[in-house]
């Protein structure tokens, strides 16, 4: 069952993408203007037996650990012009525990939008993204990893009056301390991390927004096979023009027909919170 270890998908290029989805969206925050989005989520394992552990990678808060977590996500992002914004995030772990900073997942990006048309209907975007070493022990412990890492990150994006769709198509160089172990993981893994997304958003009335999330990304452990899949479902709730309320269900596995039918080994990410815009 070690293939469990690394169900949830590894992807850090933006910290956080298009919270509560993985996927990113070629939007940008407006010049001076400045954006928090603070989240919770729970991390847990199905279906490797009682007495299995289960290392989880959720998307954008890598954890390696075996278990479940516990953590709060937090973006800063600002406004630089009217299609440039640049970010800052980290997450606080309050679970699991131990002789370690609890924060990790320290991440800088900046989201240029290049391209667009003049109607408005369809945009591209690149974020480059350079996240921060942990130390060693959060390596081992599986919150980190213990060199800095580097990715870019495509999104291309279509909007309609009802309808969005967002894809992503991305790169993450992600290496690690090979003197230490990666959580409970496998002794190597693989440094080069693909990742491809769809997530099409519908405005179900003037103040919700619902949406899947789908992708496939490359699988950190050498010993395993190369993509797993995951598919996730949210909700984002307008409470104003100013701010909004996300939350998500996420499911990972082996292949998409595992996530759909829920029968055999897998991994989810539960996450609610909010985004801020002032």
């Amino acid at each position: 069952m070690r293939f469990a270890a690394f169900l949830l998908i590894f992807i850090s290029l933006s910290g956080n993408a298009f919270e509560p989805l993985n996927t990113d969206d070629a939007g940008t925050v407006a010049e001076g203007l400045n954006q928090i989005e603070q989240y919770f989520f729970k991390t847990a394992a199905h279906g490797g037996g009682t007495a299995s552990t289960v290392d989880i990678i959720t998307p954008g808060e890598e954890y390696f650990g075996g278990g479940g977590a516990k953590a709060f996500p937090l973006t800063y992002t600002r406004g630089l012009s009217k299609n440039v914004e640049a970010s800052i995030g980290a997450t606080y772990f309050s679970i699991p525990r131990g002789n370690y900073s609890p924060i990790s997942n320290k991440v800088f990006a900046v989201k240029w939008r290049f391209l667009e048309a003049k109607d408005g209907q369809w945009a591209l975007a690149i974020k480059p993204s350079f996240t921060l070493p942990g130390s060693t022990q959060q390596q081992v412990h599986g919150l980190d990893l213990a060199l800095p890492s580097y990715g870019l990150n495509l999104i291309n994006s279509h909007y309609w009056d009802a309808l969005e769709i967002h894809l992503n198509a991305s790169y993450m160089k992600s290496p690690y301390n090979t003197n230490y172990a990666v959580g409970t993981g496998p002794p190597t893994n693989r440094t080069n991390i693909l990742f491809f997304s769809m997530a099409p958003v519908w405005r179900a009335s003037q103040n919700i927004r619902l949406a899947l999330d789908t992708g496939i990304t490359t699988n950190p452990p050498s010993t395993e096979q190369y993509l797993t899949s995951y598919a996730l479902l949210a909700a984002i709730i307008s409470v104003s023009d100013e701010l909004d309320i996300g939350l998500s269900y996420m499911r990972s596995a082996a292949n998409m027909g595992i996530v759909i039918s829920n029968s055999g080994v897998s991994a989810s990410r539960s996450e609610i919170g909010f985004t801020w815009r002032y």
